[in-house]
């Protein structure tokens, strides 16, 4: 006997149902998220580190959707990765949310408190952006942090066009620190001079890259350029913190 349309689109839909819950019952099972809606956006409107606020905007339900999963997410139960990974993807997605609500800004600093008033849930527990960078990522011992959190502006990171994962994080965090320190708008060496000029990031959150190096040069030595390292291993250097550019990191 020929089943009907109706019996079919219940099938359908029950089938899709049980895969979710399946789904949602395996990430809780192997303390995994699923990133895959935030990398689809990101790899759709991230290019160069340039942010495409209007194509964002016109998929806002789809971020909104991924925005929904994090706040039912088992954050503080995830493996230390995993969490990192979540953490970092939270706060880049709710950044974005939070320019994306505020309409077409110049800056994030043109909206008051914007990083204590960007307010949000993130595993059940209600955060703002400040709270998530200070509170619960700088905690976890993971300098490298400052160069994949996106904080919508120029002087910031380049916001990747991938989400981060718990089993490419490793490679991910040492790549987008070379690519920061590589980056001479944001970092460079003057060898005559015998100047290092680096990101003010470095001078706001010393005490985390000292954490476990001598000092913020030898934290920054691996990531550099072949010959820039080599001429900072022979030469003094006095190392100078360069403005920071808070205009937005996209086009409207």
């Amino acid at each position: 006997m020929t089943a009907s349309p109706s019996r079919l689109l219940v099938g359908t839909l029950l089938g899709l149902t049980l895969g979710a819950l399946s789904a949602c019952a395996t990430s809780e099972a192997t303390g995994s998220f699923d990133h895959s809606a935030w990398d689809r956006l990101l790899n759709d409107t991230i290019r160069d580190g340039v942010v495409d606020y209007a194509a964002l905007s016109k998929r806002y339900s789809e971020l909104q959707g991924f925005l929904d999963a994090l706040a039912k997410a088992p954050f503080e139960s995830l493996p230390r990765e995993e969490k990192l990974a979540t953490g970092i993807n939270a706060y880049n997605a709710q950044c974005i949310a939070g320019v994306l609500k505020q309409g077409k800004i110049k800056s994030v600093r043109d909206v008051w408190m914007f990083f204590k008033r960007t307010r949000f849930v993130l595993g059940g527990k209600e955060l703002s952006l400040d709270n998530l960078e200070h509170d619960i990522l700088r905690k976890m011992g993971e300098p490298r942090i400052h160069f994949a959190l996106v904080c919508a502006s120029k002087s910031c990171p380049k916001l990747a066009s991938k989400a981060y994962t718990a089993s490419t994080l490793e490679e991910d965090l040492a790549a987008r620190t070379r690519e920061f320190l590589s980056d001479k708008t944001r970092n460079y060496l003057d060898r005559e001079r015998r100047v290092l000029h680096l990101s003010s990031l470095f001078k706001w959150f010393k005490s985390d890259f000292q954490a476990n190096a001598a000092s913020v040069l030898d934290f920054v030595k691996p990531y550099l350029p072949e010959a820039d390292r080599r001429f900072l291993e022979a030469e003094k250097v006095k190392i100078n913190f360069l403005d920071y550019d808070w205009s937005l990191n996209g086009t409207f």
